[in-house]
Order: C-alpha cells, then structure tokens, then sequence
C-alpha cells in the first residue's frame, strides 16, 4: 500500500514537471510573437496653435459693366468701324447708320421754324401796330386784344418747330452709335447693310468694361450663420466685408494675382439651394478676366488653438476619419475625428485632443491595432 502511495506522488511529480516544461515553452514562445508585435512608424507630436482656414466656393465672372449696344433709330448699318473682341475707349465710334432719312428730317424742321419765326416777324408788326393805335382811341381795343393772340399763336409756332428741329437733331446724331463706356467689344452679328431698330431681338454687340470683374458666388446658410456668430460687425454685410484677403483660383487652379473683398450680398435665400449670393471685386488692369470667365473664391478665417493634422496621417474607415493615437506605453489605437474642416493639405480639429498628444504621421492603413510603435528616426 505504501509502494502504491509512493507511484502515485512519483506520477504526480512527473506530471507537475511536464505540465512546468509546456508552461515555460509557450511564455518563451510568447515573447517574441509580443516582440513582433511592435514596428517603427514616423510620429507627429500634436501641439496647439493659430491656423488659416481655407474654404472655396465656385464662382461665375462678370465685367463692371455688360451694356447691350442697341440702335435707338430704325436704318441701315453703313459702317462697322470696330472688329469682334477689340477694346475702344469711351466716345470712340462702332456703327454708322444711314443718315439720309434723318438729315432730311431735320432739313424740314429747319424749314419749318424758318417760316414759324417769319410768321412771328409779322405777328410781332400786327401788335406794334395795334398797341399804338388802340392807346390812341383810333381803334377798337378789340383789335389789339386778336393781335396779341395772333402773335402769341405765331411764339407757340416757333417753340414747336424749334423742338422739332431738336427732336431731328437727336435722330441724326442716334445715326452714330458710339461706346458709352471704355470696355471689349463682343459678338457683332449684323453685317454692313443690315437693317437693325430699336425692337430688334439682338443688340448691335456688347460691351464688357472689365477694369473691374465681379466674382458672383453662393455660401450655404450654415455658412452665414457661423461668419455672423464668429466674425466682427455691426451688421451682417459688415461681418462679411471683414473678410480683407478674398482671393480667387483661376480655372486651370492658378491663384488670381489681385485680391477682392466682398462688397454685396442678395436680398433673399435661394429656397431651392439654401443658400445667398455674394459678389466679391477684383481689380482687373491686366485684362485677364472676361464676362463669363469661372473660378473659385477662397475665404480665409483664422482659428485660435486648434491641432493641424496632415491628410496622410489620417486613414478613412466607416465613413470616419482615423488618426493613430499612442499612449502613455506607445500602444496605438485608432480614434475618430470630431470637429474638423478640411484646409489645404491639413484637417483642422478643434477637439478631442491635449497638448502632446502623439499621432502615426503616415501610412495608418499598415499598422494594426494595439501595435506597441517605436518612434521612426530619420538617419
């Protein structure tokens, strides 16, 4: 019984040892599948500060002034002393249109007041006469009284023919189209002698004055309200005019050499897009810019304590965007963005981190979970 006893506390042992042997093969197993577990990665230590925000809208181009050049006579175009796309100065001459009919009116007026002031000369005789003879007692006062009104009646004559000779004057003169302001002549489709009036569908061309080109763009109402919450001024226009460095990209993404301000803002929301439309100016004595030109306008705003974070350090995953996050033993774990825009090549965050904070700088995809990371040095 007691040899039974002895086997037993023998096997035990022997049990006891394989089972320490197995135990002390997996913890020298385990340690190096933890050593695998960490891996270099560059690192980017958060810290707060002063950042430009940058936000871009679309925009369409229109000169200062887009005048509609349009006959104000009915006639024949005679000349056409401009070509498609020339700049003129204010006054310069565009278009001839026969004059004949129109000098010939004029003519007739002249000949008219001649006549009306011929008929006053005698009207005038008539009075003189009268005035002395009815003063006299020779003729009746009734006498003096008819050619008084004749001679006015002859003054009425002449006043409306002299209008009428003006009335010509201005036809003749509408026979010469000239540019109301200095600008670029645009699409000319009437031809020398082509009829063209004043209800004709298409004007004789456009002028585009360009000196100064208004950008027209849209902002969201969300927008507006954060620009009249954050900005200051007494008024919301004035909050809007304080944007001082209004710049705009050009189509092919070139940044506009002059900068604008916004100086209008619509009366009303658009209901259908939820949002108003602003124009901004910008000066243009290059030329560049023409009617019908696109861009985008960029408003810049300036935020205090914030954490700029680089696109490449963050890694989209469900419809949300991660950074790494270390901790205090520099085991990485994903966390989600809150309270962010997008400017330039930075995410701009306004919370959800503290000072010091360290953060996988690229290449986020790569590392997995939990990872303990070793700072990357540069060589």
């Amino acid at each position: 019984m007691k040899c039974l006893t002895h086997k037993k506390q023998n096997m035990l042992l022997w049990l006891l040892t394989v089972l320490f042997f197995i135990q002390s093969c997996k913890n020298s197993n385990s340690e190096p599948e933890q050593q695998a577990e960490a891996m270099q990665a560059e690192l980017i230590t958060l810290q707060p500060s002063d950042a430009v925000i940058e936000k871009s809208f679309p925009a369409s181009l229109q000169g200062k002034d887009n005048i509609q050049i349009r006959p104000q006579i009915s006639g024949y175009i005679d000349k056409i002393l401009v070509d498609e796309g020339a700049y003129v100065n204010q006054g310069q001459t565009l278009f001839h249109i026969n004059a004949s009919v129109y000098r010939e009116q004029k003519n007739n007026a002249l000949a008219a007041l001649s006549m009306a002031k011929s008929q006053l000369e005698s009207a005038q005789l008539e009075l003189d006469k009268y005035k002395i003879l009815s003063e006299n007692k020779v003729v009746a006062d009734f006498q003096y009284q008819k050619a008084k009104a004749t001679y006015e009646n002859a003054k009425a004559a002449v006043n409306q023919q002299q209008a009428l000779v003006a009335s010509a004057d201005v036809n003749l003169g509408f026979t010469v189209v000239k540019a109301p302001v200095s600008g670029y002549i645009g699409r000319i489709p009437n031809r020398q002698g082509a009829l063209v009036g004043p209800n004709d569908t298409q004007p004789l061309t456009t002028l585009s004055q360009v000196s100064e080109i208004y950008a027209y763009f849209s902002l969201p109402e969300n927008e507006i309200l954060k620009i009249n919450a954050n900005r200051s001024g007494e008024n919301l226009l004035e909050k809007l005019k304080s944007f001082q460095d209004v710049s705009l990209l050009l189509a092919d993404g070139s940044l506009y050499k002059h900068q604008g301000k916004i100086d209008m803002m619509d009366g009303q929301f658009d209901p259908t897009t939820g949002s108003v439309m602003l124009r901004a100016s910008f000066l243009n004595p290059e030329g560049l810019l023409r009617t019908g030109n696109t861009g985008r306008i960029v408003l810049k705003t300036t935020e205090h304590n914030v954490y700029k974070i680089p696109l490449l350090a963050t890694y989209e995953l469900q419809d949300k965007l991660m950074v790494g996050l270390l901790d205090k033993s520099n085991q990485m774990q994903r966390v989600a963005l809150k309270d962010y825009v997008k400017s330039g090549d930075f995410y701009i965050v306004k919370s959800g981190f503290n000072p010091g904070n360290r953060i996988i700088a690229n290449e986020l995809a790569s590392v997995p979970e939990n990872a303990t990371i070793t700072p990357k040095t540069n060589p």
